[in-house]
């Protein structure tokens, strides 16, 4: 088994839950075009896209966890470490399928969002004819907070993967194990991030918004550094994984 056939296993295993998730942004964007006249603008938009985004991610982050609990609990954890993978090639496969049906969900959370409210409600608020300036700034705020939100979650799956495999170092307080590596690692992020940081200052800055809206300049040495650090957690997983674990 290699990793695309991994890869597809983890499709296949996950596939069901996001689509019953696509199913119901579908019904509540839907509902929200029945109700619109009742709701205010900001409302409508935290109700539409932002729960939905948040509820995704956490959902694979839940994922993320569940995938390898089911691994140990079916015993199909031999399975795997008997395979001729690397240990982080294995991880690898899991992570990507989560963030496959993520990016999947979102696309569909943001297409939903297109066709069913944004140009109704929008037309109602602004008007067609100042629609049109707005979508460089609009376009350069939507991407540049999704690619943060996609970095920020790849992350937490990483650190779901790390906190897992701590709790299967020992036979014994695993929990108490768990909650000390996650917290832990969130900390130790919290400390170096600023002053890795640092060294990136000469980096040129992310423009975050356009001409008909406030520009934000953002320092892209945090997210740099955060990249790094799920990197190296990866290789990290991958080692425990296929050299440390108890099964």
């Amino acid at each position: 088994m290699g990793f695309s056939n991994l890869w597809k296993k983890e499709i296949r295993s996950l596939a069901p839950l996001y689509g019953v998730f696509c199913a119901v942004v579908l019904l509540l964007h839907l509902i929200l075009l029945y109700k619109r006249a009742y709701l205010d603008e900001e409302v409508l938009i935290v109700v539409s896209l932002f729960m939905p985004f948040l509820f995704v991610s956490a959902m694979a982050i839940g994922t993320g966890y569940y995938q390898l609990h089911t691994e140990w609990r079916t015993n199909s954890i031999y399975l795997l470490l008997s395979l001729p993978i690397r240990g982080w090639k294995v991880l690898t496969a899991k992570l990507a399928a989560v963030f496959a049906l993520l990016l999947a969900s979102s696309l569909w959370i943001g297409v939903s969002f297109a066709l069913v409210l944004l140009k109704v409600a929008w037309e109602e608020v602004i008007g067609p004819e100042e629609l049109p300036p707005l979508f460089p700034s609009l376009f350069n705020i939507a991407l540049n907070t999704f690619w943060i939100y996609c970095l920020v979650t790849l992350f937490l799956l990483l650190l779901v993967q790390f906190t897992f495999l701590c709790g299967q170092l020992t036979a014994k307080f695993k929990w108490l194990v768990m909650t000390c590596a996650c917290f832990g690692t969130l900390w130790l992020v919290l400390r170096i991030s600023p002053v890795l940081s640092d060294l990136l200052l000469w980096a040129p800055e992310l423009i975050y918004g356009g001409n008909d809206t406030e520009v934000i300049y953002l320092h892209p040495g945090p997210f740099a550094v955060l990249l790094l650090i799920s990197a190296g957690l990866l290789a990290l997983n991958g080692y425990i994984f296929e050299k440390e674990v108890e099964v």
